[in-house]
């Protein structure tokens, strides 16, 4: 699996046609602590359709790169 990658005020996880970046949220937000964004860099977006409700809002970070990891894994996205 890709590993995370720390920017400056967020982080990166790179999938082979997508970027994922988990955003850290202000804590007064109630729909979660972290915010997970998909950017692709192909036509990728021709196979998301709302079902995949990107953004994603998290709780924790740790449940959150799990399940994106999850994610990039189940779409073949992951890059090993």
């Amino acid at each position: 699996m890709s590993k995370w990658i720390a920017r400056d005020g967020f982080q990166e996880i790179q999938g082979k046609d997508c970027v994922i970046i988990l955003i850290p949220r202000p804590p007064y937000c109630d729909r979660g602590n972290w915010l997970a964004q998909l950017h692709p860099v192909m036509p990728l977006s021709r196979e998301i359709d709302d079902h995949d409700g990107w953004p994603r809002y998290y709780f924790d970070e740790e449940h959150a790169k799990l399940e994106i990891e999850a994610w990039l894994d189940k779409r073949g996205q992951a890059i090993s």
